[in-house]
């Protein structure tokens, strides 16, 4: 297992806090240069956080606002990362959203949206990513789920479902890359 990522650069999604901030602050500790992505203005503050926390630690860190659930806003990210980092070889989806509701409150509004960012970014982010990594021949896409798709429960947990999707279609994409 390679344990010295000196000279890799990781994107991480959602990186400004929870499990995408440890991931971040992880990947820096073994030498990765580490673009923490984060949603809104609100989360600003936070993914600076981070990246004074990598930079404390003697790592490059760049934060970059996108809303990964849209192409446009994706497309800009990458290239922002590009240009202050270099080329990715190293993403980590794991942006995600959850909103616990009874079935019949979920509204198609609901649903659309937990999926476009739990779900469509994970493709959307990937895809933008992919040319890169095929370019330096080498590359790492980790894709975050959720135990939820196991439990059943009320409210329903369509946040698992969504999750739950991402490994299925990592294994696809996965085939059909390594063919290329």
């Amino acid at each position: 297992m390679e344990t010295d990522l000196t000279g890799r650069v990781a994107l991480v999604t959602g990186a400004n806090r929870g499990i995408g901030r440890a991931i971040a602050v992880a990947l820096a500790r073994i030498g990765g240069d580490v673009a923490v992505n984060y949603r809104s203005d609100g989360d600003e503050p936070t993914a600076k956080d981070v990246c004074s926390q990598i930079e404390r630690a003697g790592g490059r860190a760049f934060p970059v606002k996108a809303d990964v659930s849209v192409g446009r806003d994706v497309s800009n990210m990458v290239a922002a990362v590009q240009g202050q980092l270099g080329d990715i070889s190293i993403l980590v989806n794991n942006a995600g959203i959850s909103k616990p509701q009874p079935i019949p409150e979920i509204t198609e509004a609901d649903w659309d949206l937990i999926h476009s960012v739990n779900l469509k970014s994970m493709f959307l982010v990937t895809q933008a990513v992919l040319p890169a990594m095929q370019k330096q021949k080498w590359g790492r896409i980790i894709n975050s789920q959720s135990a939820a798709r196991h439990h059943a429960g009320r409210p329903i947990r369509h946040r698992g479902r969504s999750r739950g999707s991402c490994g299925d279609a990592g294994a696809q994409w996965v085939y059909h890359w390594t063919d290329n």
